[in-house]
């Protein structure tokens, strides 16, 4: 069994990251899915030993993170990105075609600041929410179990407060 702790759009709020790194100590990986990348930075170091896997988002300035990665954790393969690239704010069908042109069976992002989790075109899509400085709603995280090639459960959750 593998949790993973999916984070986008800190935008300034370490603390934020913080507290969920905190609430969460037990995942077995961060996806972090950029604007934001700084305050993950501080976050971490109070959780060292935290595994990451971290993208560049398109407020991330001057970061040396990639746009995309591509991963797998239990025998699921996950597409992971912030999600401008791939005009998420408009459709999702290009995110969709690009994971599963990967090969891969989940895809994670962001961007949107909004919580989805949906299937197109064979593939598994989950958006975070923003979990710092929302604007549309209140600052979310994901969560997500996989075991033995199968997503087992997903949720998001809200930041917890101070």
């Amino acid at each position: 069994m593998t949790k993973l702790l999916i984070l986008s759009d800190s935008h300034n709020s370490a603390s934020a990251v913080e507290r969920i790194l905190h609430a969460e100590s037990d995942a077995n990986a961060v996806v972090f899915l950029g604007d934001g990348l700084r305050d993950l930075e501080e976050a971490l170091t109070l959780h060292p030993k935290m595994k990451v896997y971290a993208v560049a988002g398109n407020c991330d300035f001057g970061a040396l993170e990639p746009l995309d990665g591509l991963a797998a954790f239990d025998q699921v393969v996950v597409f992971y990105t912030h999600g401008h690239m791939y005009g998420v704010k408009y459709d999702l069908d290009t995110l969709a075609d690009a994971a599963a042109a990967r090969g891969a069976e989940v895809a994670l992002f962001g961007h949107t600041h909004k919580p989805i989790a949906l299937q197109k075109n064979g593939v598994f899509l989950f958006n975070p929410g923003s979990c710092g400085r929302c604007y549309t709603g209140p600052n979310t995280y994901g969560v997500m179990l996989l075991d033995k090639g199968k997503i087992t459960s997903f949720a998001h959750k809200e930041v917890p407060q101070q």
